[in-house]
């Protein structure tokens, strides 16, 4: 006789108890659900019946009110838009100030200086307060109006003892 080795069946994976609704909704029982709707009772002879829900009407007011809303928002829309301009607007104004304050332009040709950015203004300014700075009128002294002038003492002395009287 051969011996055969008995077979054993693969273990099944043991099945998990479902939830109960307490575990489900956090410790607390669910509200029951109602059975039934509530039954309308008729109205009693001689009352008169609920007047029936005009949805088409109460659908219009509500579109009504959405429109209104909406027209509201596009107007809120509309005022911060120019809001938003008019603090750029001086926002410029202000870098523009500061710019001419900085290179002592008056305050009358800080609004002729042009530029979108900060350095773009700085540069401006700088430009123009080159072409307005005070020239001198007269020369740098002497005979000649356009020659350096003499700093040095002892030089200007040897210069002066030089000329022949």
């Amino acid at each position: 006789m051969s011996e055969q080795t008995p077979v054993e069946a693969p273990e099944q994976p043991q099945a998990t108890p479902a939830p109960t609704p307490a575990e489900v909704f956090g410790g607390k029982e669910p509200a029951p659900a109602p059975a039934e709707p509530p039954a309308v009772e008729p109205a009693p002879a001689g009352e008169p019946a609920e007047a029936a829900v005009d949805y088409r009407a109460l659908y219009e007011k509500a579109q009504a009110e959405a429109r209104t809303f909406a027209d509201a928002a596009k107007a809120a829309d509309a005022e911060a838009a120019g809001y938003k301009s008019q603090l750029a607007e001086m926002e410029v104004s202000v870098i523009r100030h500061q710019e001419a304050a900085r290179v002592n332009l008056p305050a009358d040709l800080a609004e002729r200086l042009q530029g979108a950015t900060p350095e773009e203004i700085a540069a401006d300014a700088r430009k123009l307060a080159a072409l307005v700075a005070p020239k001198p009128v007269t020369g740098k002294g002497g005979l000649e109006p356009d020659a350096p002038a003499e700093q040095d003492p002892e030089a200007i002395t040897r210069r002066i003892r030089a000329i022949n009287f």
